[in-house]
């Protein structure tokens, strides 16, 4: 038997809830205060002590763009963290085949001049010139800010004392660009991060309980590699009638939440459910995979986080993919899923090179007999 997901609901119900990858905007590279201004559109959140990377086109548009945490020894030499991060921004940059970067130090300790290293900076800009000597990629100017907000100053490390002061972040036509499109702008990493923070220990304990006893009750089921298909078509149906269920409003309790849970520990439930990212209704299963990684106990929530990476990066918010492929990663530090991705990720791998495995989701949903909504045009 074959069946068709979501057949009690039109398509026309959704239009709008699927978000394609951000178009590659352009920002006057002549006025650094409208770049930095740009960054918390580009990342989707504001950085705070970072070291941002953006890579530029033959066009002279924004790429890549990358993030790190900038970790400072106080001291005239570049921390082990730094060494790696501006290591893996080169590797970016000689994929990305981008013609020029341009750096951003990013750090409240930069308002007093004493509380850091000149030297130090200079180092860890050093090291990246050398790293991209290797490449096509030209390190065209770093600039040094405290902060990004409407009239924070910068200047620039490499370009003679070059200095001034930012516009509002608020305005920028990235950030218009990016609102419009359906993409939050988070005031802070740590906002991102919340997202997939573990709920109430009370909570996913009674939870945990809860999937044990599902599992003892049904000792027959082999839950590494199962091939019974109707129980597979089972469960991929309940996990897609509650993504149906979700826009009502309707809560999923405790014990809902161990049937999800034990659904998605089948591989060919989570395979099919890859597809959603692409589909109309990636929204909505979005919102299903936060709310399970949230209350979801160690290690069955790190597939929910895993799903919800995936789909944050099809649509090119890889801010989100990191934090979840993070959150699967602390859960569950053997996920494979969520380890290739994040590897992916980091990388610099496209997402349209990540979208085709939404191919396999299908074809593992329809071998089981179920038909999902077709993919998106982007």
């Amino acid at each position: 038997m074959t069946t068709s997901a979501f057949p009690h609901r039109s398509g026309s119900e959704r239009a709008g809830r699927h978000h394609s990858p951000p178009e590659q905007l352009g920002v006057r590279l002549s006025d650094p205060g409208d770049l930095l201004a740009a960054i918390p559109a580009f990342l989707g959140f504001r950085p705070e002590r970072s070291i941002v990377a953006l890579c530029l086109t033959e066009n002279s548009t924004v790429g890549a763009v990358m993030r790190h945490d900038l970790v400072l020894g106080g001291g005239d030499t570049p921390t082990a963290p730094m060494y790696a991060a501006v290591d893996q921004f080169a590797v970016v940059c000689e994929r990305e085949q981008a013609t020029g970067v341009l750096v951003v130090l990013i750090d409240d300790r930069f308002a007093d001049p004493s509380a850091t290293s000149r030297s130090e900076l200079a180092t860890i800009v050093a090291e990246f010139e050398d790293l991209l000597d290797r490449t096509s990629t030209e390190l065209l100017d770093v600039f040094v800010t405290a902060d990004i907000g409407e009239g924070c100053r910068w200047f620039g490390l490499l370009s003679g004392g070059r200095y001034g002061v930012q516009s509002d972040p608020v305005a920028s036509h990235v950030a218009v660009a990016q609102v419009v499109s359906g993409r939050a702008i988070r005031a802070s990493r740590e906002d991102l991060e919340a997202t997939v923070e573990a709920g109430p220990v009370g909570e996913r304990i009674r939870i945990a309980e809860l999937i044990d006893d599902i599992r003892e009750s049904a000792p027959r089921i082999q839950f590494a590699g199962r091939s019974d298909i109707r129980g597979d078509r089972r469960e991929l149906e309940l996990v897609l009638d509650h993504i149906a269920r979700l826009p009502s409003g309707e809560a999923v309790a405790a014990h809902e939440c161990a049937d999800l849970a034990v659904a998605l520990d089948n591989l060919v439930v989570r395979d099919s459910l890859l597809a959603l990212a692409v589909g109309e209704y990636a929204g909505d299963a979005e919102q299903l995979w936060i709310l399970l990684a949230r209350h979801l106990p160690d290690p069955e929530r790190a597939t929910a986080a895993a799903l919800l990476g995936y789909s944050a990066y099809v649509r090119g918010d890889g801010p989100l993919a990191g934090v979840a492929f993070c959150a699967a990663l602390e859960s569950d530090p053997d996920h494979a899923l969520a380890a290739l991705l994040d590897k992916a990720l980091q990388s610099g791998l496209r997402p349209g090179a990540v979208r085709e495995l939404a191919g396999l989701g299908y074809d593992s949903a329809r071998k089981i007999g179920v038909i999902l909504p077709p993919p998106i045009d982007t």
